[in-house]
């Protein structure tokens, strides 16, 4: 005889809590709250179940609490005589099991112990121990959600053991005996194991139990392919059970806060989830024993034609005397599998379309997700119509969608329901591989939205929905690429839509595909729809939407990305001018000389300004400085010149001529550029260009030294270790540090942060200050500003560097 379930009664509990009392352990289900000792109360604490008969007790299943849990648990195994009660029961002690204290789930898991034993008794007793400690258990309670008992009855009889300790006095000759009764295994039904009762609706917990005894009878008959069919049925069941447990669990959590609202939208789930799984496994049917299938008969072929549909409204059920919920009568589906019907027939290109006259079967059926996701496109369209997008075939996913477009058209979809029913078909055709499939799928849309049935406020909800999956394919072929452009385009150009910037939000979603033709084609999309619409702060494109999608790009590793992302930046240059610099690093002559993108950017931004494009690039202070020099001694040696000419004698001053062509002792000569830039060159060793300090010890290598170890301009990235202007940190860490993507500019201070992590203002600057990146404090703007901040006494006291 096989284990089963055994119906128990708690006949003693040391305590309970006011709203969890003991007797909610002897039922199992989603809402059962469970025992709770009282608050404060004294260990151990007891309890006791008392089972119809003598019972041979097979596994224990005890479900802790999530917080109130008891360290051990120790097991008792008792009998009582015929007429006594529980007082006057002895218990032997079994064992214990012990609990986790639960803090590596953060107290949001449920612990489940199974017990396997081999006991018999009439009494079962439960002793918790002391509770875990942690913040949630306030009162030292412990609590157990559910109990489950597993055995068999058996007879009164004296000549099998209690327990296994038993064994020891038992005589040796009845050891096999003994063993092979202990040990005989047995099967335990899964409608039995408390995981099953606890997280199952009740409804579909009573029918898989129906079922599950229908299949035990039909394999006693040797009806294998009704059992077959009984088990597919069961899983399906089970996995639906779960789902409506946690929808009545939701349902309850909303009533006790008076949400009634929610709780009337979960009870309707609930019930169009289990008319629909009941209609179609044909519940029903598999319940009756009048259609059990002893004389297979040959499968017959459906007409292509026929269309079937499944309402998904809940509907009003009727109960039979049994309590079962009738659906009137039910009509056999004995269609072949089409993978075994059309194993013959010739497999089409997908490219190709189906030759005139080509017949093909129906639509696979929709699995029980599929018609519980698209249950409105269900009900709008029909559910052959709706199956025909999932088709391998070409020609059955083109006939599903040109009868949507027909009953778009001919308008007898519902205006409430319609844009769910058009979020879900187009969702999925979207994703079509095949062009010719793809194009109708747009032109079928674009009809879809400009029907006058919608407003504005409802074609962004669906565009919103269902353009995601496109722009998704902004990496496929070109003919694809430009029919999406196209769409986009021409959707913008609806009448209602000439006040909606649902599109421009669109095109400019976050990527978050890494492709780089997924992003060069977002972002060629954006340049022509910038091309068409402009930019415009009220009615189109603004600066921060576009450039906060465009400028990450600009340093992306793919040259065809970049490229695209330049495009854009220019674009939006010439609509708005000087806003888009404030999304790219300061126009600096080195920064063109590092890197060549910025240097484009800027020539770009000058052509367009109409600066010349070739102009050499400002000179730096050193350069400035040197040239002074130059002009400096220059003057110096003409105004020696005069005054030698002016001290000298009469007789001396009348070969003026030859005077003037010798050069005077005094006189130091115009240096030549190439002498002058030699001597510029000198300055510029000598000289550390950041922090101006002059040492005649200073050649290319001891500048390095100073700049690695001493200048307080300078600092080392804490990321990358390379030597950094401290001025420009923020540059650095958004455009050539290596973890420039873990960094992002703040709104306020204008500084680099992390995009992942805390992250405080010290303020904000005003259009000519900085904040220093050390301190944090305000900087003027200028290398001499930055220079007294750094280095003075007074200065940054952030900087370990500067001067003390």
């Amino acid at each position: 005889m096989s284990a089963q379930k055994i119906k128990f009664q708690v006949v003693y509990a040391t305590g309970s809590d006011d709203e969890y009392s003991c007797s909610t352990l002897e039922s199992h289900g989603p809402s059962v709250k469970g025992w709770r000792s009282e608050r404060f109360c004294v260990y151990p604490q007891e309890l006791i179940f008392q089972m119809p008969s003598r019972t041979r007790v097979r596994k224990l299943q005890i479900l802790a609490h999530q917080y109130l849990i008891p360290r051990k648990v120790e097991l008792f195994i008792g009998n009582v005589k015929a007429g006594g009660s529980f007082h006057s029961a002895n218990f032997t002690r079994l064992g214990y099991i012990s609990f986790d204290s639960n803090e590596k789930t953060s107290f949001k898991a449920r612990e489940l112990k199974s017990v396997h034993l081999d006991c018999e008794g009439t009494l079962f007793k439960i002793q918790c121990q002391k509770n875990h400690v942690n913040k949630l258990n306030i009162f030292n309670q412990v609590g157990l959600v559910a109990v489950n008992i597993i055995g068999d009855f058996v007879s009164e009889r004296s000549d099998l053991p209690l327990t296994f300790k038993d064994l020891a006095g038992v005589d040796n000759s009845l050891d096999p005996g003994i063993l092979g009764e202990i040990n005989k295994p047995y099967t335990t039904n899964l409608v039995d194991d408390i995981t099953f009762g606890m997280f199952q609706d009740p409804e579909i917990a009573n029918i898989i139990q129906q079922l599950e005894k229908r299949k035990l009878e039909a394999i006693d008959e040797e009806q294998y392919d009704y059992a077959k069919r009984l088990k597919q049925a069961i899983g399906d069941l089970q996995r639906v059970g779960e789902k409506l447990g946690k929808l009545e669990q939701e349902k309850r959590v909303a009533v006790a806060e008076e949400n009634y609202d929610l709780a009337q939208s979960k009870k309707v789930q609930a019930n169009e989830i289990r008319a629909v799984v009941l209609e179609k496994l044909k519940i029903g049917q598999l319940l009756g024993r009048d259609d059990m299938p002893r004389h297979p008969s040959p499968p017959r072929h459906p007409d292509p034609r026929s269309d079937s549909t499944i309402s998904m409204r809940a509907r009003t059920e009727s109960r039979s005397s049994d309590g079962m919920p009738t659906h009137g009568p039910i009509v056999v589906d004995e269609r072949p599998i089409p993978t075994l019907s059309n194993k013959e027939a010739k497999v089409l290109p997908e490219d190709e379309a189906a030759p005139p006259g080509a017949d093909f079967d129906g639509p696979d059926e929709l699995s029980l997700k599929q018609a519980r996701d698209l249950s409105a496109a269900v009900e709008a369209f029909g559910l052959e119509s709706v199956a025909c997008l999932f088709c391998k075939q070409f020609a059955l996913r083109e006939r599903g969608l040109n009868k949507i477009a027909a009953d778009l058209k001919s308008n007898e979809v519902s205006g409430g329901i319609a844009p769910r029913a058009i979020i879900q078909v187009f969702k999925q055709a979207f994703s079509d591989p095949v062009f010719n499939t793809l194009a109708l799928t747009l032109d079928t849309f674009k009809s879809a939205v400009g029907l006058d049935t919608f407003s504005m406020t409802q074609v962004e909800d669906i565009c919103q929905a269902t353009m995601g999956v496109l722009l998704k394919r902004a990496g496929d072929a070109p003919r694809i690429k430009s029919a999406i452009s196209e769409l986009f385009s021409e959707l913008m150009d609806l009448p209602k839509m000439s006040d909606s910037k649902v599109f421009h939000s669109i095109s400019v979603m976050p990527c978050k595909e890494k492709n780089p033709k997924v992003r060069a084609g977002r972002l060629k999309l954006i340049a022509r729809l910038l091309e068409k619409v402009g930019a415009d702060e009220g009615t189109s494109y603004s600066v921060e939407m576009v450039m906060k999608f465009v400028a990450p790009e600009l340093s992306h590793t793919s040259r065809d990305v970049r490229d695209e992302a330049i495009k854009i930046t220019l674009l939006m240059y010439k609509e708005v001018g000087d806003p888009v610099r404030d999304f790219l690093p300061k126009d600096e002559p080195e920064l063109r000389k590092k890197q060549l993108i910025w240097k484009k950017i800027f020539e770009g931004f000058d052509k367009i300004d109409g600066k010349p494009v070739n102009a050499p690039p400002p000179l730096s202070q050193d350069e400035q400085k040197a040239m002074q020099v130059k002009a400096l001694k220059a003057e110096l040696a003409k105004l020696r010149e005069m005054a030698a000419n002016q001290n000298a004698p009469d007789d001396k001053k009348a070969p003026a001529e030859k005077q003037k062509k010798k050069k005077t002792k005094d006189e130091v000569p115009e240096p030549s550029p190439r002498a002058a830039s030699a001597e510029g060159e000198d300055q510029l060793d000598r000289t550390c260009m950041f922090c101006n300090e002059h040492n005649d010890d200073f050649n290319a290598e001891t500048l390095d030294v100073h700049f690695w170890k001493a200048c307080p301009m300078l600092r080392r990235c804490g990321i990358c270790s390379q030597v950094i202007e401290i001025s420009g940190t923020t540059t650095h860490l958004l455009t050539e540090c290596d973890a420039q993507d873990k960094f992002t500019s703040c709104d306020t201070c204008k500084l680099a942060k992390p995009v992942a992590g805390p992250h405080s203002c010290s303020g904000e600057p005003k259009p000519n200050e900085a904040l220093c990146p050390l301190c944090f404090e305000v900087v003027e703007d200028g290398d001499e500003a930055w220079r007294s901040h750094l280095m003075q006494p007074s200065g940054c006291s952030k900087n370990p560097r500067r001067v003390k």
